[in-house]
């Protein structure tokens, strides 16, 4: 695809919709376009603007009228051939110039029948593209594609890492920030060498964590100097929130909002936990978010759903010390709601069904079951996928003595840490039961997991598939597990 636009298509369409992200880059203005699905010509009123063609920069952020990105999302008619077929031929033409055109899929509204058929969820997270720059985690993607073709990619955090490189003198500017943030941004979204062929592999979500703003983010992080003072970090956040906005975000919903959607009989809740931490501790979502998961949660038990939560960080982590939260990174367990949340998902267990969790971040991949205690939630169990990383992120001094390691032990992944198995017993504040957790699987190295969903009856069995990112590896099938609803 040319470096002048990229269309993208984008996971939550409403029915009988194609949802498209258009991102444009090198111009000053936004220009006008003109659609066409299929070879078909659209008329301007048939297609639904979600979210404008604006500048990914405000003016607040620009010196001057430098050309840059700008993007937008837009619904367009799928004809019904198109939803038989799950993918669509989409051109746009800018100010009425050459079209500019991309084969797109469209996400299916129910996992299919049949012995062979699937819904398969490709999660990818932690891409740092200096350690990939000859593109080996695109390649593979594109091979994964030709047996197993992703229906929906959540790219679980981590989608760019704005705090790097560890030694560059950051200018404590807005428009220096935004500019650096931005060529980020189009780095791995555009360049087929970085991170694109992954992000267009199927339809996409994304859920930003701290490296979408900065390490342990909002709080101060020790090797950042602009985040030292409160009007360092604000200059950083407001740049870097922008960006996640205009790349990341898909929805008519502010920014920032859950993304909730159903591939029956499943149901989809996307949050993220990072953007709206408060420095205090006491909240890592807004209130609205809260809200909307406890009408996500009855709307699984009303319609007989099989609840998918999907957050950057897993909910299995063991809350860390006040050096481990300052030095590295806060957990979820670290916040006051988390007890809520928790209170939420064991909630939908106990009125829909069984609940499986997706998450990144932790720079290894694990498959883990969660089997209740309590009597009243007999038979109901909760999985947890981690896939991380897919370009491990170079820490500088460490990754010195790592290479030295590998040189003499031949292990491909001597600088990743081992995968951890999960604590054998779960329960978090808020919940009445507790569980017993089982670790089904370790990963380590870079890695993306492929989930594939299949019927049986009125049931779902889950396969995860475990790619390592290197050539010649083979991929690690695990053990599939049965997702039940509630009778």
């Amino acid at each position: 695809m040319s470096a002048e636009a990229v269309l993208r298509s984008c996971a939550a369409a409403p029915p009988g919709r194609l949802r498209v992200w258009l991102g444009v880059f090198g111009r000053t203005s936004a220009p006008s376009l003109g659609w066409s699905l299929n070879g078909v010509p659209l008329a301007p009123d048939a297609v639904h603007t979600v979210r404008p063609l604006e500048s990914a920069r405000t003016p607040a952020m620009l010196k001057e009228n430098p050309g840059r990105a700008f993007s937008g999302v837009f619904d367009l008619p799928l004809p019904q051939t198109s939803n038989a077929s799950r993918k669509a031929r989409v051109e746009v033409r800018l100010d009425g110039g050459n079209p500019l055109s991309a084969e797109l899929r469209i996400m299916p509204r129910e996992v299919p029948e049949g012995l062979d058929a699937s819904f398969n969820v490709l999660i990818t997270s932690c891409f740092h593209w200096e350690e990939d720059t000859g593109g080996i985690v695109g390649r593979m993607v594109e091979d994964i594609r030709k047996v197993y073709q992703p229906d929906l990619v959540l790219a679980a955090g981590d989608q760019v890492y704005l705090d790097l490189p560890t030694l560059k003198n950051f200018q404590d500017d807005l428009p220096w920030l935004a500019d650096k943030f931005e060529q980020d941004y189009r780095r791995n979204w555009t360049e087929e060498s970085a991170y694109a062929q992954v992000l267009s592999a199927g339809p996409l979500i994304c859920i930003p964590d701290d490296h979408d703003y900065w390490n342990n983010y909002p709080l101060p992080a020790p090797h950042l100097q602009n985040t030292w003072s409160e009007e360092g970090r604000g200059q950083w956040a407001l740049a870097a929130r922008r960006m996640c906005e205009a790349f990341q975000h898909y929805d008519s919903t502010p920014f920032g909002a859950p993304l909730q959607f159903d591939v029956e009989p499943l149901s989809f809740f996307i949050a993220d936990t990072r953007t709206f931490r408060t420095p205090d501790l006491k909240h890592m979502m807004t209130e609205e978010t809260l809200q909307a998961l406890t009408a996500w949660v009855s709307h699984c038990a009303k319609h007989g759903r099989i609840g998918i939560f999907s957050t950057g960080q897993s909910l299995l982590m063991e809350k860390p010390s006040l050096f481990g939260r300052t030095t590295e990174d806060t957990e979820l367990p670290n916040y006051e709601d988390f007890g809520v949340l928790m209170k939420e998902l064991e909630r939908l267990m106990r009125e829909a069904g069984d609940l499986l969790l997706l998450t990144g971040d932790v720079h290894w991949g694990r498959v883990t079951s969660l089997v209740p205690t309590d009597s009243l939630l007999s038979g109901r169990q909760a999985y947890e996928v981690i896939s991380s990383p897919s370009s491990l992120v170079t820490t500088v001094g460490s990754d010195f003595f790592a290479r030295l390691r590998q040189r003499f032990s031949g292990n491909a992944w001597e600088r990743h840490p081992e995968a951890c198995e999960a604590p054998p017993l779960f329960a978090p504040p808020g919940l009445q039961s507790r569980f017993q957790v089982h670790t089904e699987h370790l990963q380590r190295g870079n890695q993306v997991c492929l989930l594939s969903f299949q019927r049986r009856g009125g049931n779902v069995e889950v396969t995860p598939r475990y790619f390592p990112l290197d050539q010649g590896a083979a991929p690690v099938t695990v053990k599939p597990f049965l997702l039940r609803h509630g009778e």
